[in-house]
């Protein structure tokens, strides 16, 4: 169990928060916001109008104007509000270094971790000392009720078109803001104090008021790494055979960038074992998996298509020139900002399409020699966006396949994903995310605007989980037929 200690948090003077800009620093920064977002952002108009997000920059300029300007975390909170009506949830701002350093060190998180569950606030871990316990319910927080700090924070979470209910899965933790919703937007719409008082409901139904001390964001992600938060692909591939035809195969992330992998080193082992243990049943456990790495998705999808078929159908960027933005903006891939035309078709709208074969995603995908063709049955979640809902995407007219589970987020048809661009702002040192790629994945069919809907709708109840029951795995084990579970790495 993490040790847990406490500071004060940070007087006001010192917040970098609270540091002032100027009218004439906003409206310089939202000048070049709005520009690259404008011209870079491949997917800027595909669910706003260019009128609607102009009236968004105008309202965080009129308000700047109005008080004769902001501080740096209103400004903050101004542009990711903004920024979530282009409905992509790769588009977002990123704390000023200032602020993120701010941070370090100060009581600002809750010292469990905790997941929604119909619209109910339970724990799921408990840091040491705390008084509280799994399966508590959160009522309220600081006095105020849970319900409310949801909806307050829910509307700074992006997501991909109208998959409003893939908010859920931000709210308590999360990988792209600093901790979950609540703990990051939270400290910046209230007063934080060190000390948190919450009204939870324990499993007995008795109601208590508990004093939890805030801890400090590395802490909070000691306590995660407690309750098995896989951030790595390498440590996010689990097997589990199920009776005598049968297996569970749980991929946690696709993320393989930081401590990369060759995929097929961890899939080509438990494909095999498939195969030569004659299990004619697979069960595809995605539900944590938000995306992440091409070579990863690709690699398993590899794994379960019965012949050669192509992964996405288009990729398009709407701009190949950013010098306006030189020494503004960055990205991982170098050759992102300054890409040979020649990779390039340029369409009659302005944008581009990148040449078949330049990048992996736009190739084909070749079935591997020990390609699963038995039945597959995956399990969907609202966690499930980009990468992964690519993947439930392209599988859905693979013969003998039955998805089970939640709706997803992402988008079916396919997101704006891709290279990410960085783009800092000069005033606020606020950094933003812009994608480069507008995505059409290689799909018979889809719904506008939205994810994957299983064909099995199962989701998690509040009952199921405080008895620490799986309803979907569940239902997937029936529909395979099986009952014993077997553990493998």
């Amino acid at each position: 169990m993490a040790s847990l200690t406490f500071a004060s948090p940070l007087a006001a003077n010192d917040d970098p928060a609270k540091e002032w800009l100027t009218t004439e620093q906003i409206a310089a920064d939202l000048a070049i916001a709005e520009d690259a977002y404008s011209r870079i952002h491949p997917g800027y108009t595909r669910y706003a109008s260019e009128a609607e997000m102009r009236a968004q920059w105008q309202t965080i300029l009129d308000e700047a104007r109005g008080s004769g300007g902001m501080t740096s975390g209103d400004f903050y909170l101004s542009v990711t509000l903004a920024l979530t009506n282009i409905r992509c949830d790769h588009t977002k701002a990123e704390l000023p270094d200032a602020m993120r350093e701010g941070r370090a060190g100060q009581p600002l998180y809750m010292p469990f971790r905790w997941e929604l569950v119909e619209a109910r606030g339970v724990i799921e871990i408990a840091g040491e000392g705390t008084g509280l316990a799994r399966g508590d319910e959160i009522l309220s927080i600081d006095g105020r009720a849970l319900a409310d700090v949801v909806d307050q924070v829910a509307k700074y979470i992006p997501v991909d078109g109208f998959t409003e209910w893939a908010r859920r899965g931000e709210i308590a933790a999360s990988t792209e803001v600093m901790g979950g919703g609540v703990d990051h937007f939270g400290a910046l719409l209230w007063d934080v104090p060190a000390t948190a008082t919450l009204e939870v409901r324990r499993v007995d139904g008795t109601l208590e008021t508990v004093e939890a001390p805030r801890i400090d964001y590395a802490q909070w992600l000691a306590i995660g790494r407690e309750a098995g938060r896989a951030r790595n692909f390498k440590d996010a591939v689990r097997f589990e055979r199920v009776g005598e035809n049968a297996a569970i195969l749980s991929v946690d992330t696709f993320v393989n960038y930081r401590t990369p992998v060759d995929p097929q080193e961890l899939y080509q082992p438990l494909f095999n074992a498939l195969r030569d243990e004659g299990r004619d049943t697979l069960i595809l456990d995605l539900r944590r998996n938000g995306g992440g790495s091409t070579d990863a998705s690709i690699g398993l999808v590899a794994n379960l298509v019965p012949d050669e078929r192509r992964f996405m159908r288009e990729f398009r960027v709407a701009t190949i020139d950013h010098s306006p933005w030189e020494g503004m903006i960055g990205t991982w891939d170098q050759t992102a900002l300054n890409p040979d035309p020649r990779g390039f078709i340029a369409n009659a709208d302005g944008s581009y399409t990148l040449r078949d074969g330049i990048m992996e995603d736009t190739g084909t995908v070749s079935p591997t020699d020990i390609a699963f063709d038995g039945k597959l049955i995956i399990l969907t979640s609202s966690n499930n966006s980009s990468g992964s809902t690519n993947i439930l995407a392209h599988l859905a007219d693979r013969p003998n396949t039955v998805t089970v589970g939640e709706k997803t987020g992402g988008s079916a048809e396919g997101p704006t994903a891709g290279v990410i661009f960085f783009l800092t702002l000069p005033e606020s040192d606020m950094r933003l995310r812009i994608p480069m790629f507008r995505q059409w994945n290689n799909t018979a069919s889809f719904e506008e605007g939205m994810g994957v809907t299983p064909q099995v709708n199962v989701a998690m109840t509040f009952d199921a989980y405080l008895e620490g029951r799986d309803p979907a795995l569940e239902k997937a084990i029936e529909l395979a037929g099986s009952s014993q579970r077997t553990a493998m790495r």
